[in-house]
């Protein structure tokens, strides 16, 4: 039962969804911004980048290594 709940969650997911023109639904104090609101602009990807992310624990402190989730 779960199973095709989802599949048809995915499904209902996947489907294009119609064109809805944003200054319909923006408010006029973003009007200026409207460009970020456009289709052409929400299905841009980002530019890869390389980060180099430093984690600083505290003293006395350890980072546990495992999984982030228990497994049944």
């Amino acid at each position: 039962m779960i199973f095709t709940i989802t599949i048809a969650n995915i499904k209902k997911a996947l489907v294009l969804k119609k064109y809805t023109n944003p200054t319909t639904k923006v408010l006029v104090e973003y009007y200026n911004r409207l460009d970020v609101f456009l289709r052409k602009e929400a299905n841009k990807l980002l530019e890869y980048q390389l980060y180099n992310y430093k984690v600083i624990l505290k003293e006395g402190k350890y980072s546990r290594f495992g999984p982030l989730y228990r497994m049944s």
